[in-house]
């Protein structure tokens, strides 16, 4: 008996000491918005939205170190509504738009770089989100435009079954790849007897930080290899920002082709922006987008203006305001949400939709 309760003893001991080694951290964001869309030709929408400066969500990440600079790594990440009765990972906000946000395993060593494996906030998703003051929420420029696909700061610029290697910085330089299967057609056959093989996604970018300057450029491709028709993708783009202290300036410019594209062209975006500092803890926000849409034979060219503030409370929890506008030369396109993916207010062809509101965001 006496040698049971040692046994069990040691074997708690061992348990505590292995958990020790794990640093487990959860982490999220609560962010919620009283909202007004309008659009031309439609009625006006009140709203009480979830991830209005940025996406309500959850997250578990850990680290472990397994000795000579290597660590094991994890991040399981998953959206919030909190504007409802719903779950974690359940999918209504238009600009949280999916389930799991990120989720994956890898290794990390201080010399050689990291490598993880899972669903993966993409090289394109991670350009997209540093180059707009108020990109991820319901005030962004450019992911309220056409003309992106793994180029977004939404759910687009994320990919399944995805792989990534991140290097070590080299005097402020970054290289990143990622490589995704995006379908998962496994070699199986068309009714017509064709091979039918998976999609895939490739994306490098290099990254300089340094002096107040944080740059990329990006070039991605989708292989679209699971249908007849010619629709690969190709996208490249270029921005980033510069601190100057009094004033944070953003650029970027990025384009998309379609090899399947009616007209044969290229969609370009581009963007300018900036953060202005008015307190300790307040700053404005402003950033304008334009897309050439030149995709389509009409040309129907489309831009975006959007003016913030936040204000700090803390460390972690702020306040803002914001509006948006996006105008459209030809049809009308999707503005704005009431709440439900499938309900939107859109404005008649060439019109153009707004939305401004006020919100509280929490992060922990």
């Amino acid at each position: 008996m006496q040698k049971k309760i040692i046994a069990l003893a040691v074997a708690a001991l061992a348990s505590s000491a292995a958990f020790a080694q794990s640093n487990v951290t959860i982490y999220g964001v609560a962010d919620m918005a009283v909202l007004h869309a309008s659009a031309s030709g439609a009625k006006g929408v009140n709203a009480v939205e979830s991830g209005g400066l940025a996406g309500s969500r959850i997250g578990f990440k850990g680290v472990e170190d397994l000795g000579n600079g290597l660590k094991a790594l994890f991040t399981l990440e998953y959206a919030l509504n909190m504007d409802n009765n719903a779950g974690i990972g359940a999918v209504d906000s238009p600009w949280s738009g999916t389930v799991a946000r990120q989720q994956f395993v890898g290794l990390s060593s201080a010399k050689l770089g990291t490598v993880v494996a899972g669903r993966l906030q993409t090289a394109g998703y991670d350009w997209a989100c540093s180059v707009n003051p108020l990109a991820g929420g319901a005030f962004a420029t450019n992911d309220k435009l056409n003309g992106r696909t793994l180029l977004s700061c939404g759910t687009t610029g994320r990919a399944d079954n995805a792989l990534a290697y991140i290097s070590p910085s080299f005097g402020g330089v970054t290289v990143a790849l990622n490589t995704a299967r995006l379908t998962e057609a496994r070699n199986s056959f068309t009714a017509a007897g064709q091979d039918q093989k998976d999609n895939a996604a490739y994306l490098g970018s290099v990254n300089y930080q340094g002096f107040g300057a944080n740059v990329t450029a990006i070039y991605t491709r989708i292989n679209a290899n699971n249908t007849v028709a010619n629709d690969d993708v190709r996208e490249w783009g270029i921005g980033g920002s510069y601190d100057l202290k009094v004033v944070k300036l953003f650029a970027s410019y990025q384009n998309q082709k379609a090899e399947n594209a009616a007209s044969g062209k290229s969609d370009k975006t581009w963007q300018v922006g900036a953060s202005v500092p008015t307190t300790a803890t307040g700053a404005v926000h402003a950033s304008y987008s334009h897309l050439n849409y030149a995709s389509t034979k009409a040309d129907d060219n489309q831009s975006s203006f959007s003016l913030g503030y936040t204000h700090g409370l803390s460390k972690r929890t702020k306040l803002y305001a914001g509006y948006n506008r996006v105008s459209n030369d030809g049809v009308g396109v999707r503005s704005v949400s009431n709440g439900a993916s499938d309900n939107f207010v859109t404005p008649v062809a060439g019109g153009h939709g707004s939305l401004y509101g006020v919100g509280i965001n929490h992060s922990f």
